[in-house]
C-alpha cells in the first residue's frame, strides 16, 4: 500500500464561474504561460495553432457539455477529455496523473500526491453541474496543486503561481467551502438523480466502482492505495490500471459478438 504525502481539496462559494475575456484569449493567455514556464521557444506560428486547436476544443466540449444535459454517463465522458485536454496543456504526463470520481458534497475536487505521481478525483455533482465553467476551474485548481506540488496544500506563493500559470479562474483558487452544493434548484436536480440512480442499481450504477476515490484510497489523510496482485506472475497494477483492463476486456468481447 502507498500512503499519500498530501491531500488538497477545492469547495468554492462562486457558483457561476465566467472568465473575464473570451475563452480565445483565455487559452492563448495560459498556453503562453505554460510555455514560458517551461522556457520553451516555440515558433509563434506554432504556438498559435496549438492555441486556436485548443479554444476549439473547448468550446467543442462546451457545447457538448451543455446538450448532454443531466445524462452523467456523457457527462463523465465529456469530463475525461477535459482532463485529457487540461492535463496536457499544463504539461504533465497522463501516465502519471489520474482522474477518478467522488461523491461528496463536502468539497469538489481532491488530489492525492505519492511518488511523483497523482491521483484526482471530481465530484460527481460537478459532472453534472449546468456551467461547464465549473469543470474547468475545479480541474485546473486541482492541477495547480499537481504543478505546485505537495508544499501547495495551504494554497500559498507556489500555488497562487500555479494558478496563474494555469489561467484558473478567480472563483476557483480559493480553499473555502462554500455554496456550490447549496443550490436549491439543482440540488433538486442532483436529489432526482440520486433517487433515480438508486432504483438503478446504487451509486456505481453509472460511474465505474474501481475509479470511485474510496475504493482507490482508504482515507484522505493517512491513508493506503489499493493494489492489485496477480498471485501467478506477481504483477502489481492499480485500481486505474485494473480498469483498462476490464475496459479493454469488454471491448474484445463486444468485438467477438459482433463478428459471431
Amino acid at each position: 500500500p502507498t500512503s499519500p504525502h498530501v491531500v488538497v481539496r477545492c469547495a468554492h462559494n462562486t457558483l457561476d464561474v465566467s472568465l473575464d475575456v473570451s475563452l480565445d484569449e483565455a487559452v492563448d493567455r495560459a498556453l503562453d504561460g505554460v510555455a514560458l514556464e517551461r522556457g520553451e521557444d516555440t515558433p509563434p506560428a506554432a504556438a498559435a495553432s496549438s492555441s486556436s486547436s485548443a479554444a476549439h476544443d473547448l468550446c467543442a466540449l462546451e457545447r457538448e457539455w451543455r446538450s448532454a444535459g443531466y445524462d452523467l454517463n456523457a457527462r463523465w465522458a465529456l469530463m475525461k477529455r477535459l482532463w485529457t485536454l487540461e492535463t496536457s496543456r499544463a504539461g504533465l504526463s497522463l501516465d502519471e496523473w489520474n482522474l477518478g470520481w467522488h461523491s461528496a458534497k463536502s468539497y469538489v475536487g481532491i488530489t492525492y500526491m505519492y511518488d511523483d505521481r497523482g491521483d484526482i478525483f471530481v465530484s460527481k455533482y460537478l459532472c453534472l453541474d449546468p456551467e461547464f465553467d465549473n469543470a474547468i476551474g475545479c480541474l485546473r485548481h486541482e492541477l495547480a496543486h499537481a504543478l505546485a506540488g505537495p508544499t501547495s496544500a495551504d494554497h500559498g506563493t507556489g500555488f497562487r503561481a500555479a494558478c496563474e500559470t494555469l489561467d484558473v479562474p478567480a472563483a476557483w483558487r480559493s480553499a473555502t467551502t462554500g455554496a456550490f452544493y447549496s443550490r436549491p434548484a439543482v440540488q433538486m436536480m442532483w436529489a432526482k438523480h440520486d433517487v433515480q440512480e438508486t432504483l438503478r442499481g446504487g451509486k456505481f450504477a453509472t460511474l465505474p466502482e474501481l475509479l470511485y476515490e474510496k475504493t482507490i484510497w482508504s482515507a484522505p489523510v493517512n491513508g493506503e492505495r489499493t493494489v492489485y496482485t496477480d498471485d501467478e506472475t506477481n504483477t502489481t497494477i492499480d485500481a486505474f490500471q485494473m480498469y483498462a483492463l476490464v475496459c479493454a476486456a469488454e471491448e474484445e468481447e463486444a468485438q467477438r459478438q459482433n463478428a459471431s
